[in-house]
């Protein structure tokens, strides 16, 4: 066995890996256990089951994305779509996604802290631009960005903890996207080790929630003495904005929320807040445009999934297949793509192996008809192939039906009593095409006419000769 043998054997056996554990837990009883930040099924203090499970009390159905982002748009913007905690960067699909998903009509959340997803934001801000009817504002230098750091808020947070558990209670909106929608209701927003969203970015323009004048994001969270530093950024700082790309053409438009605190939404502050929990119901039902109907999904192929999950293979294994076969510009060539990876795999196409003329007609002591019949079979000369059958026809016509002379009249005479199918017309015109074939044993014919030929001459010999 070589090398690529046993590459593909390897790759099988890995690829069986998810199945085989999902199997493995069901036949024995167990359930996988989720315990890595933010996923919707993590019942720890760190996961979002409860948010989930409220989710699902309104009758919309929750998914987990853990392969590729790019099935989201086979939702075609009737979704919305969670991004909660992420730790790994965009990739270029899950940019793509967003974007599309936006223009679609589709609603987003973005939830992040110490801004570890502005070096996935580049390409989307980029792209997002578009979405506008004119240029950025002035002033405003992205679309959507985190200032990174430690949220410190003095003046508002609870004073049996401490300051980077601050407390949000301005909320006011600049330009007015969501009217009002979002914090409906909501008093004030405890937070937990936050960042803030840029003032300069178009979405941090559109703030609804802001820290007091007194805040700062420390960016030395070692700093026993924390203070605001002139490189920091300070002062009331939008800790979630919203955009809404609906227009009078388009009322049911995309729709942006970027929320600068994902652990607003974990089982520990979502359960102990009640102002929480309906700031985070608020953002579904504004990002759904408040249809109940429509599915949410999280993503969860950006968190720190562990190696050794079944989670963990089955991104890895099909996340590029669901990327081809989903992703609009690519999914048109992936059967062409799995046709082309496939064919080296594929046994050649045969042609129904027909026996021989040779073996058919072959019968003990007549070794030489059957070599010369192999013979010019071999060398293409189908001609002479139709002449030898038709010599052994008369022979054995007249040796077992006593003809004195052979003709095709006195052939079809024999011929029509045994077979009252066949039509006259017909078969002396085949005897004739034969006749003339076995005249002219240079003639060039293809091989199908001499086959045809071939089963003609023996279903005569089956009748007429072989017939007992």
């Amino acid at each position: 066995m070589g090398w690529k043998e046993i590459l593909q054997v390897t790759l099988f056996l890995m690829a069986w890996v998810p199945v085989t554990v999902l199997a493995g837990y069901t036949l024995i009883g167990l359930q996988p256990a989720y315990t890595y930040d933010f996923s919707i099924y993590n019942e720890e203090w760190n996961g979002l089951s409860e948010y989930r499970g409220a989710i699902e009390d309104t009758g919309r159905p929750v998914y987990s994305i853990q392969a590729s982002m790019s099935v989201i748009t086979r939702e075609n913007g009737s979704a919305v779509l969670v991004i909660m905690g992420p730790v790994r960067d965009f990739t270029l699909d899950v940019t793509a996604a967003v974007y599309i998903h936006l223009l679609a009509g589709g609603g987003v959340l973005i939830a992040d802290d110490f801004g570890s997803a502005n070096s996935s934001l580049a390409i989307l801000n980029s792209l997002m631009t578009q979405l506008l009817p004119g240029q950025l504002p002035e002033g405003v230098s992205a679309f959507l960005s985190f200032t990174g750091g430690v949220l410190f808020d003095l003046n508002s947070y609870d004073p049996a903890k401490e300051p980077r558990l601050p407390i949000i209670r301005d909320f006011h909106s600049l330009l007015g996207a969501d009217q009002g929608f979002l914090t409906s209701g909501v008093n004030e927003l405890h937070l937990n080790w936050a960042s803030a969203i840029s003032p300069y970015s178009l979405v941090g323009l559109g703030g609804i929630a802001w820290s007091t004048p007194r805040s700062w994001c420390e960016t030395n969270i070692t700093d026993p003495s924390p203070g605001p530093d002139p490189n920091e950024w300070s002062g009331s700082l939008p800790v979630a904005g919203a955009l809404d790309f609906s227009s009078p053409q388009n009322p049911n438009g995309g729709r942006l929320v970027a929320v600068s605190d994902p652990s607003l939404f974990n089982n520990d502050m979502y359960g102990r807040f009640p102002d929480n929990q309906r700031f985070a119901a608020n953002i579904i039902n504004w990002l759904s445009h408040s249809n109940a109907s429509q599915p949410v999904l999280f993503c969860e192929e950006l968190l720190a999934i562990p190696w050794n999950s079944a989670e963990f293979s089955y991104g890895l294994y099909l996340g590029r297949a669901l990327w081809l076969s989903t992703f609009p510009l690519v999914s048109a060539l992936y059967p062409i793509l799995t046709a082309i990876g496939m064919k080296k795999y594929l046994p050649e196409l045969k042609k129904p192996e027909v026996k021989s003329v040779s073996d058919v007609f072959l019968r003990r002591g007549q070794t030489y008809f059957s070599e010369r019949m192999a013979y010019y079979r071999t060398e293409g000369n189908y001609a002479r192939v139709v002449k030898m059958l038709h010599r052994k026809l008369k022979r054995g016509l007249k040796k077992q039906q006593q003809m004195t002379e052979y003709s095709s009249a006195a052939l079809w005479e024999l011929i029509h009593y045994k077979d009252s199918k066949l039509r006259e017309e017909e078969f002396l015109a085949t005897l004739g095409r034969i006749e003339e074939i076995a005249a002219d044993p240079n003639m060039k014919i293809k091989e199908s006419e001499m086959m045809e030929l071939f089963f003609f001459m023996r279903n005569i010999q089956s009748s007429l000769i072989d017939a007992r």
